[in-house]
């Protein structure tokens, strides 16, 4: 919203993004955790909830209702604050993508969502550090997601890859 040029049309993107967790310590099997689980967890949850669907400053009103009555999916910014102005820029989805992350990633005690980077396009791309989050951008996400992104993690689970530790059998 209050784009002058460009960026006024409504438009999207093809974004590209690259997650980065720090760790500490490994597992005897070798890592700290099987990148299998990443993309299970964390990058399903940007699929399920970001991808292919409409991510909006929530006082654009009139494209929100749009959204709403055609049911596709939508995602508010709240970075400000429940309902108050926050744009999808890139700067801000990587934002709110790595405070999303680090809330799947809780339970995962050897790993530590670190930094997002998100390429807008093949050339322009933003990083966020989650250290780097003022607080008070997280206090506002937090307060909007925590309850529906723990609610996601917790019915995803956390499977153990190591056979050694499991009474699965691998086929």
């Amino acid at each position: 919203m209050n784009e002058q040029y460009k960026c006024f049309n409504l438009h999207g993107h093809t974004y590209l993004y690259e997650l980065t967790f720090t760790f500490d310590a490994m597992e005897t099997i070798g890592y700290a955790l099987d990148f299998k689980e990443i993309k299970r967890v964390g990058c399903q949850w940007i699929d399920d909830l970001m991808d292919h669907g409409m991510l909006l400053n929530p006082k654009d009103e009139q494209v929100i209702k749009t959204v709403e009555d055609l049911g596709t999916k939508l995602w508010l910014m709240s970075l400000n604050g429940e309902g108050e102005y926050c744009n999808p820029s890139v700067e801000n989805i990587a934002r709110e993508v790595i405070l999303a992350e680090s809330i799947l990633f809780e339970d995962y005690p050897l790993l530590e969502p670190t930094m997002v980077k998100i390429f807008e396009t093949p050339n322009c791309w933003t990083e966020c550090y989650y250290s780097q989050v003022p607080q008070k951008e997280k206090d506002n996400f937090y307060e909007q997601h925590y309850d529906q992104i723990r609610l996601y993690a917790q019915r995803k689970g956390i499977l153990e890859y190591d056979d050694r530790k499991s009474d699965a059998v691998a086929l």
